[in-house]
């Protein structure tokens, strides 16, 4: 299944698989989408608030190919990333020390690219041992969505133990709308900023009313997002089959072409 091909990682300064993480963080943000300049003769992207993050990175347990990537920043000195760039609408009875923010979180560009028939063929279609036709698109459609559906299990994890309450984003809104849709209930926490493209907005997502949302709208994405990586879901016949816990197949793609946050 999808999971045994990948690992998530908490990453640290001065592994190896911490370069690979800065890497890949700059060969979207940097290269790709050029959100970030980047720094003469570097092929890392790293800035001031990563000394107090927590950096995830997953990657392939075969060849240890880069797939996803994000951080985690916690309340410290000197504060959060999306403070300086957003006019922030703060919760009552939120407190600052229990706030921290959710950012560079993105798929590697093999894993969201689109080609010309309007379908997506990433790595994990010849990873996951699936066709090349249409059935092993639509997998792969599926492998994406999961391996971004892991980052955030992996983030609600760790902002579990770390004891955050409530994380700022800062995204388009529509990828907040197909959060909301998915059962990820974001609040804007602030206007947009229209002198960027396309236009991000900061918003707030609480974790306990995250939970309590997943819980009574899907039970099976519930269940992933706190419990293992496959549910045994019951076929006709009295028989079972193993099956990632997923949201409906039709905002896969939306999901897997948009998530940059």
């Amino acid at each position: 299944m999808a999971f045994q091909n990948v690992e998530y990682l908490i990453v640290s300064p001065g592994s190896g698989a911490y370069q690979d993480y800065l890497a890949l963080r700059h060969a979207v943000f940097c290269r790709e989408l050029k959100r970030i300049p980047s720094s003469a003769g570097s092929t890392f992207e790293t800035d001031e608030f990563d000394v107090h993050s927590l950096h995830i990175f997953c990657r392939a347990r075969s060849t240890g190919e880069a797939l996803a990537c994000s951080r985690l920043i916690l309340p410290g000195p000197k504060g959060l990333n999306v403070s300086a760039r957003y006019s922030l609408q703060l919760v009552d009875g939120v407190p600052l020390d229990r706030v921290g923010e959710v950012g560079r979180l993105t798929l590697a560009p093999a894993l969201r690219r689109v080609r010309g028939n309007g379908l997506i063929q990433p790595w994990g279609a010849r990873e996951a041992g699936e066709s090349q036709g249409r059935g092993g698109f639509v997998g792969s459609r599926r492998f994406g969505a999961l391996v971004t559906l892991g980052l955030y299990r992996e983030i609600f994890r760790l902002m579990g133990r770390y004891g955050i309450t409530h994380c700022f984003a800062a995204m388009e809104p529509s990828l907040a709308r197909l959060y909301g849709r998915l059962g990820f209930p974001f609040s804007p926490a602030g206007p947009a900023r229209q002198d960027v493209y396309p236009a991000r907005q900061p918003y707030l997502i609480d974790l306990q009313h995250a939970r309590a949302v997943l819980a009574g709208r899907n039970a099976n994405l519930y269940s992933f997002m706190i419990g293992g990586d496959e549910l045994a879901l019951p076929l006709g016949g009295g028989g079972v089959r193993v099956e990632p816990a997923l949201p409906s197949a039709p905002l896969f793609v939306s999901l897997v072409e948009r998530v940059v946050v």
